[in-house]
């Protein structure tokens, strides 16, 4: 099969664009266009750069990784789940804390996956701040994001009043007091369901030392969930890795409830895997080598 016909057919599987096809190999649209034509001027030089994407994938697809691993419904999993369904019915602002690397961004990807009314967005330090929130929102929501912030602002509300949304804000614990304030102020504006997930930050900044602060926004939260590595159990494991030796269970379930968690585990397993060695010995060896001490 030629290198043309070899890219049409990976297209049409991994269902992207010759855009995105020429993003991934390091060239231009309009360039991958003649090419594909035949009628680009010189053609070994595309050659080339289509061989070396096509021998990375080769090695890639030789090699498993965390999308291999599907979605199991843990423990944690199921608390996540039930509270973000509950606050999506009854328009409340929710928070979900806990352990990083316990499962609850994955958690929340495959619980919004089929729902239109839900807004995902991921929190970061650069838009801790009010307006870079706002816009962070308004391009998910498709409103303007220029001009004033109360411009910016007002087309969110508008876009939320009556809609029956539902925004998630993942890594929540990058917002400030302020925009924190303004998250409640859209719940209270628009009876959106808000849903704030993060690592104890999120909580410990409306409760501690800064509680007067917070407390409007405090007494706004219809419902917490405090999620722990320690609540995964060996059944977890198993629903997860399959069933394994008692030894190998053993040895996840204790990672899974260290502080680097089911992410931890889950990144020890594949790295043993690809290195075909999943005994206790293997995923031992490969855990201290990534510096996982249990």
């Amino acid at each position: 099969m030629d290198l043309v016909q070899k890219s049409i057919e990976y297209m049409d599987l991994e269902k992207i664009s010759q855009a995105k096809m020429a993003t991934l190999v390091g060239i231009g649209e309009s360039t991958i266009s003649r090419w594909l034509k035949g009628n680009y001027p010189n053609p070994e030089t595309i050659d080339r750069k289509i061989e070396a994407f096509f021998e990375k994938e080769n090695l890639r697809s030789a090699q498993i990784g965390t999308k291999d691993i599907g979605f199991t419904m843990t423990n944690i999993s199921k608390n996540v789940w039930d509270v973000l369904e509950y606050v999506r019915l009854r328009r409340l602002v929710g928070t979900v804390y806990g352990d990083a690397g316990i499962g609850k961004t994955r958690t929340l990807k495959e619980w919004a996956k089929g729902k239109p009314d839900v807004i995902v967005v991921t929190a970061s330090p650069a838009f801790s701040n009010p307006k870079p929130f706002c816009k962070l929102l308004a391009r998910e929501l498709k409103t303007i994001r220029v001009g004033g912030m109360d411009d910016i602002y007002l087309d969110i509300l508008d876009k939320l009043q009556g809609a029956d949304k539902t925004i998630v804000i993942d890594e929540a614990q990058h917002l400030n007091r302020r925009t924190l304030e303004q998250v409640r102020d859209i719940n209270d504006s628009t009876e959106t369901a808000i849903i704030l997930i993060g690592n104890e930050i999120i909580y410990s900044k409306m409760v501690g030392k800064q509680q007067a602060e917070f407390a409007q926004l405090f007494s706004r939260i219809g419902i917490r969930n405090h999620l722990l590595t320690d609540m995964f159990t060996k059944d977890d494991v198993k629903m997860v890795f399959g069933d394994g030796t008692d030894d190998v269970v053993s040895f996840l379930h204790n990672i899974c409830r260290s502080k680097y968690g089911l992410r931890g585990a889950i990144n020890v397993f594949i790295n043993a895997k690809n290195n075909e060695d999943v005994t206790q010995k293997g995923l031992k060896a490969m855990a201290k080598l990534m510096g996982i001490l249990v």
